[in-house]
């Protein structure tokens, strides 16, 4: 389940799926899983940011996949930096018609598990082979690095004809009305 606070990958061997957004026919697109891999943890360094600036769409090749395959990332942010989701704009998370959400520094403090858990489970997002995702950075003073730890899993997809035993947006939020 999407948002569980126990991260588990969102598929297993065999499982059935149907991909839906913006790389997919508006029907969606059928798949089995064929399978799973751990990406147990990489941290990327944004790098230098410019006190009260937004760094804007940034993208990690690091991450990009292969022809068939899916990410499930969640992530932490470790340096006191305010990081936004950064999709095309007709199919953006994290916001609303007014304003954009971000995820602040990971919490260190004792007795802040709850929080920890929170911002972990609403970190998580799904992306399609080579379709990265991107990200704003902003911090309120200057700063030389800007680390961000991604951790997840990766599956390898084949199409498949009949429909998936569940339904699953990937890289974005539905542009309009319906799915």
């Amino acid at each position: 389940m999407v948002y569980d606070l126990e991260f588990k990958p969102i598929l297993q061997r065999s499982h059935t799926v149907t991909l839906f957004g913006p790389d997919f026919p508006a029907e969606g697109a059928n798949y089995k899983c064929l399978a799973v891999d751990a990406l147990p943890e990489y941290i990327n360094d944004f790098g230098a940011l410019t006190a009260g600036t937004w760094k804007a769409d940034q993208e990690d090749t690091n991450l990009e996949l292969t022809t068939y395959e899916l990410g499930q990332l969640r992530m932490m942010v470790l340096d006191d930096v305010k990081v936004r989701l950064k999709n095309p704009a007709p199919t953006q998370k994290w916001r609303t018609n007014k304003t954009n959400f971000y995820l602040p520094l990971f919490p260190t403090e004792a007795g802040q598990d709850w929080y920890k858990q929170y911002l972990f489970a609403l970190s998580e997002l799904f992306y399609w082979q080579k379709v990265t995702p991107r990200f704003d950075l902003y911090s309120t003073i200057a700063l030389d690095a800007a680390r961000v730890l991604f951790t997840g899993w990766k599956f390898k997809l084949t199409p498949v004809t009949e429909k998936g035993a569940f339904e699953l947006l990937v890289s974005g939020w539905p542009a309009s009305a319906g799915k």
